[in-house]
């Protein structure tokens, strides 16, 4: 190997150490016991002076007292504050801590990109940092009850049990995403949920300790669509007996007021609560033809298992 490539190789380690020493202060382990007696938790990362974000998964099974511990301090009690279930975030929140919060991308993933991820795998081993690339974008996660995490970001960077939680970053530190879950049976497909997910769900916990949305009464899915803009369209499927307009089963779904509408997170991101109880047009392709309907989506409270 040349001098020229060892000396970048070399800088390459070395910016690496920089990022970890960065990372690791503000990443924590979580633990506590579950309804069951038995032992759980976690990771976390500090999003400010006294919240930490982590995944719902981490604590909605978790009973009082939840510990949380940084590296080199004491154990600590933490709160949960507030959960998502449908997104799989959580905040917790602790006395003010003096080292620094981390930061949110608002660039967001990008496909191929460096990504490292943080946290405690299996429990065991604390202060630890697996390397990879982001390697999809868009995914579907299934979350149980027949519901998914929608847009999630594909890693092979290790995500073990113990991970969750966890922050993944970008080579600036920038956390691009929650680590989430590692498929069981397979190597090196793992998933988290994106920066853009994180920042306006854990804005909405922590500034109203649950996540409002509102709701179109239908069910959807994607589907090929002849004359929409990407070729397919999310197109309702089913009406609920409280439809808040006059829907239609085969509408396709362009757009909701002024958000245009591509994927399940942008229908998600679109219903939420400046809009749950008030008028709004919803633009579908119906018969070949764009329709806009009025409607009144009905607000829904996310709780999850911790009702304040």
């Amino acid at each position: 190997m040349s001098e020229s490539s060892m000396r970048l190789l070399r800088q390459f380690s070395d910016e690496i150490v920089t990022l970890a020493e960065k990372i690791v202060p503000s990443t924590a382990i979580v633990t506590g016991q579950t309804r069951d007696l038995l032992d759980g938790g976690g990771s976390a990362w500090l999003y400010d002076a006294e919240h930490l974000v982590t995944n719902n998964h981490v604590v909605d099974n978790l009973v009082e007292p939840i510990h949380v511990q940084f590296p080199g301090g004491r154990r600590m009690p933490a709160r949960v504050i507030a959960t998502d279930p449908l997104t799989d975030l959580a905040v917790l929140r602790v006395d003010p801590q003096t080292v620094a919060p981390l930061q949110i991308s608002t660039a967001g993933a990008k496909l191929g990109e460096l990504c490292f991820a943080f946290g405690c795998p299996l429990g065991e081993f604390p202060e630890s940092i697996s390397i990879g690339i982001v390697s999809g974008l868009e995914r579907s996660l299934p979350a149980g009850d027949k519901r998914a995490i929608f847009d999630v970001i594909q890693t092979d960077a290790a995500i073990n049990p113990g991970n969750s939680g966890g922050p993944l970053v970008n080579t600036e530190g920038l956390v691009i995403g929650v680590n989430t879950a590692g498929i069981e049976g397979a190597d090196g497909i793992s998933f988290a949920v994106p920066a853009e997910t994180v920042a306006e769900v854990v804005h909405e916990l922590i500034t109203y300790l649950a996540v409002e949305r509102a709701s179109l009464g239908v069910s959807v899915a994607k589907r090929s669509v002849e004359g929409s803009p990407d070729g397919h369209a999310l197109v309702i499927t089913a009406l609920r007996e409280n439809t808040a307009g006059p829907f239609e089963i085969g509408d396709a779904i362009l757009a909701v007021g002024d958000r245009e509408i591509h994927t399940q997170n942008d229908l998600l991101r679109a219903l939420r609560r400046d809009i749950a109880n008030r008028k709004v047009i919803v633009l579908v392709l119906r018969d070949g033809a764009e329709v806009a309907v009025e409607c009144r989506p009905r607000g829904v409270r996310s709780y999850g298992d911790r009702r304040p």
